[in-house]
């Protein structure tokens, strides 16, 4: 018996990407620099790393960070919840602008994501969202530095750590976003496919 379902034509680049709003200009790609971020991260990692031993040390006098078998099951533990937490922060602030939103892993990327695919974004929520995770794990996970205790300062640690690096793409797509104008618009096609739509000026009478 020959399969009855047909075969669906892949669509084309120009047939997934729409057309822009009234007022806009064509879609621009929007591509991140994946060796630079990645560089980038690896420097956070580092510098970070170092200056929050430092810090450890200073407010407690001395530096009990130990580890062992069990300390390296809790980091990877720790930074597995926090690429989770991350993401889930990113897309609970998406969702309460009014997207809809698509958790998943770009394994091509080596990334997990919140995504808004195939909705127009405004440029100030993007920022919002992106700026979040930063913010407020930063906030709820310094506090774990400064209590007397070991495994809560190793748990502030590496969640600190990997969410601050983690965050490195996030802090380019806020400076990008930055420099674009007013009213700009984003597009999400899938992880590796992204545009963004500028305002066109408007013409003085």
């Amino acid at each position: 018996m020959s399969d009855e379902r047909d075969e669906q034509p892949e669509l084309s680049e120009t047939e997934l990407v729409p057309p822009p709003p009234a007022g806009y200009a064509p879609p621009e790609p929007f591509v991140y620099p994946m060796w630079g971020l990645q560089g980038a991260a690896l420097l956070v990692l580092v510098l970070m790393g170092g200056s929050l031993l430092l810090f450890l040390g200073w407010w407690h006098g001395e530096l009990s960070l130990t580890l062992g078998l069990g300390e390296l099951l809790l980091v990877l533990l720790t930074v597995a919840v926090v690429i989770v937490v991350h993401e889930l922060v990113h897309g609970a602030v998406y969702r309460l602008l009014g997207y809809e939103v698509q958790f998943g892993v770009a394994w091509q990327m080596g990334a997990a994501y919140a995504a808004v695919f195939g909705q127009f974004q405004q440029r100030g929520h993007n920022f919002a969202s992106a700026v979040a995770p930063l913010v407020v794990l930063t906030a709820v996970l310094f506090p774990l530095l400064l209590v007397p205790n070991s495994v809560l300062n190793l748990i502030g640690f590496t969640a600190l750590l990997f969410n601050t690096s983690g965050a490195v793409g996030d802090l380019y797509l806020m400076w990008r976003l930055w420099r674009l104008p007013p009213g700009s618009l984003l597009y999400d096609v899938n992880p590796e496919m992204m545009f963004i739509y500028r305002r066109l000026a408007r013409e003085k009478a």
